[in-house]
């Protein structure tokens, strides 16, 4: 189980310690009722849904294939557990109106900064945490980003991102090697929750006038959506956003036609 990011390795850890802990069974003897009956159970206790539980489901499939295929198990007890069939929602975005509201809804030059890095580079918010000074090339107004997977990847920033970070690094006095840091002393590199909370305090100021709440990953939806409308082949998309298959971004795609055919009844009487 290698290439997987911090957070994902501790997702897997308090679930696969919750289902040993429930089945009260050695790896060795677990069987595909087992597996079976825990999902029923776990999605009956805690009233998730199907989509949710199948990712769970995928947490145990991984896991299994890897114990098999190291040899600390003699079969995989997963092997036949279908997926749970589950209806796939539509990746939600912002409207260029409700991304103004947003920008508004900024009282600091430092949350202006995270909003307009997030929507210009489509980055997750683990790629920005990492994101040092010397990143960001300004004569080419590129960034290099390090994130999941352990990869590195190269995006943009646009105009309006470009002056939000000058006038944000033009405002600090610290010398941190890291482009987002922490507000109090001594100022050191922030982190997922910093940057998260930052973003739900923003999209709560703005809740009145967008009528949804606002995360960096609804933000990264926002880029590829635009992008898309606008014109963007999806290769190139697939590529700002990191993706290691086009499957992944062809998700946008599909909210794309959900648009052309809401045009279509509109203009196509």
């Amino acid at each position: 189980m290698t290439g997987l990011s911090d957070t994902t390795l501790r997702n897997y850890e308090i679930f696969l310690k919750t289902f040993f802990y429930e089945v009260n069974k050695p790896p060795q003897s677990i069987t595909a009722n087992d597996i079976r009956l825990f999902l029923y159970l776990y999605q009956q206790n805690r009233g998730i849904s199907s989509r949710s539980l199948d990712k769970y489901r995928e947490y145990l499939s991984h896991f299994f294939a890897w114990a098999h295929e190291e040899g600390y198990i003699q079969t995989n007890p997963s092997k036949n557990i279908s997926a749970i069939k589950h209806e796939e929602k539509p990746r939600e975005s912002l409207t260029q109106i409700e991304l103004e509201y947003l920008r508004r809804a900024c009282i600091s030059v430092k949350e202006r900064a995270i909003i307009e890095f997030l929507y210009s580079t489509g980055c997750r918010v683990s790629e920005l945490t990492n994101v040092k000074k010397d990143d960001i090339d300004w004569n080419e107004k590129s960034v290099r980003l390090f994130g999941k997977g352990k990869k590195h990847r190269i995006s943009f920033i646009n105009a309006k991102a470009q002056i939000a970070l000058k006038d944000y690094l033009n405002n600090r006095s610290d010398d941190c090697e890291y482009l987002f840091v922490s507000s109090r002393k001594p100022h050191h590199q922030m982190h997922r929750d910093g940057i998260e909370k930052i973003v739900r305090n923003i999209s709560d100021r703005a809740f009145d006038s967008i009528g949804k709440r606002v995360t960096p990953h609804i933000l990264r939806h926002t880029t590829a959506t635009t992008a898309l409308r606008s014109g963007m082949p999806i290769a190139d998309i697939s590529k700002l956003l990191g993706h290691e298959k086009i499957d992944t971004t062809m998700i946008y795609a599909k909210s794309s036609l959900a648009d052309v055919q809401a045009g279509h009844k509109k203009y196509i009487v």
